[in-house]
């Protein structure tokens, strides 16, 4: 069983996952589509707080 993890935006968008894929997934769109930031896979792994 994996873990689950998320990330809270400082805007006030959440998102968890247990999967690291799906989560990076959603984080890169959220940032692209309403930051216009593209976080590497790194980078979001690294924001991602266990639950």
């Amino acid at each position: 069983m994996m873990a689950t993890k998320s990330i809270k935006c400082p805007c006030g968008w959440n998102v968890s996952s247990e999967s690291d894929d799906e989560l990076v997934e959603q984080v890169q769109k959220h940032a692209k589509e309403t930051h216009d930031q593209n976080p590497s896979r790194d980078e979001v792994l690294a924001m991602a707080k266990p639950e």
